[in-house]
């Protein structure tokens, strides 16, 4: 059986509970700042990005404007435009006609002959 001088009273829990809550209370609040210190940090780089970005969208833009303006000049026979889309082929940066395959119909025509199953 448990004697009375073993039992814990509501009033000697209250000061541990209360350090306890205040503890907790603490630790969100500490939390809460570190939250809104790394957002507005975000918010600033965000900013300081944006401008490069853009600069970078528009040099893009330009050169592949650029790129489609050589190949047209390749296809009516500009020698010196030839040579530059050979190298932008094999770097890759544009496709060549053997690369660019024209999309394959899921159905087959009515004369062609089906060989294995039809994809979807």
């Amino acid at each position: 059986m448990v004697s009375s001088s073993d039992r814990v009273s509501s009033t000697q829990m209250l000061v541990p509970m209360t350090i306890m809550a205040l503890t907790v209370a603490l630790f969100f609040a500490y939390q809460l700042t570190q939250i809104m210190n790394d957002r507005s940090s975000l918010n600033v780089m965000t900013g300081r990005i944006e401008a490069p970005y853009n600069d970078s969208q528009k040099l893009n833009n330009q050169f592949g404007g650029l790129v489609v303006g050589t190949k047209k000049l390749a296809e009516q026979g500009n020698a010196s435009a030839k040579e530059i889309v050979k190298r932008l082929e094999q770097l890759n940066i544009i496709q060549s006609e053997q690369q660019q395959q024209p999309a394959a119909s899921a159905v087959p025509v009515k004369d062609e002959e089906v060989k294995g199953p039809v994809k979807p």
